[in-house]
């Protein structure tokens, strides 16, 4: 279990920090908005990653998972901020 909760935790971590990033750079609002949708959503995108992370069978079986995802939307945060500047 412990394995599980750690690679919850540190995966939950990254993706949430990564794919609020992406919603930083994409909407076009005040950046007072931006960081308050990015708390509401960051916190909820951490608990679903933990959540998903639970169900599998192992801390391997997400580990793959997470990272194919960590992998996309870290290109996609690279490219929009490659288009950006």
């Amino acid at each position: 279990m412990w394995p599980k909760s750690f690679s919850a935790f540190l995966w939950g971590l990254l993706l949430a920090i990564s794919l609020m990033l992406m919603v930083f750079r994409i909407l076009p609002v005040d950046v007072d908005v931006k960081l308050f949708v990015g708390l509401m959503l960051g916190f909820c995108v951490w608990v679903m990653v933990m959540a998903f992370c639970y169900s599998r069978n192992s801390a391997k079986a997400a580990s793959l998972v997470c990272a194919k995802w960590l992998v996309a939307s870290s290109l996609i945060n690279a490219l929009l901020f490659f288009s950006q500047t």
